[in-house]
């Protein structure tokens, strides 16, 4: 977790994605219909081994896609924000939003 004390010498994208990169995996971890699917049907050690698999390489997607989201927010905070976020570790209140909302879109484009 960043914080005021420990933000460190990176590029505003990227303090952006090191500020929101836990909660963003904690989303991006939690089971939807088909993972709980796959790990109901899976069968013994191997079944269970493909399901993880699966999982972790859905999770793997969904974070590659948050991060060009999150990149793509960045892009347009203000140098006011951009302040803000490099003295408080924290992004401004439309960030969140729009991070989901541009998740959305290049979900649905792929």
């Amino acid at each position: 977790m960043i914080t005021p004390d420990s933000i460190p010498n990176v590029t505003d994208e990227r303090l952006c994605w090191l500020v929101l990169r836990d909660e963003l995996r904690k989303r991006s971890s939690k089971l939807g219909m088909f993972g709980w699917i796959s790990v109901f049907t899976s069968r013994g050690a191997a079944g269970a081994e493909i399901g993880a698999d699966e999982r972790r390489e859905r999770l793997s997607e969904k974070m590659t896609y948050y991060s060009i989201a999150v990149d793509a927010s960045a892009q347009t905070l203000s140098p006011d924000e951009r302040r803000h976020l490099r003295t408080t570790a924290q992004v401004p209140e439309w960030f969140r939003p729009d991070v989901q909302r541009r998740y959305e879109e290049i979900r649905k484009r792929r």
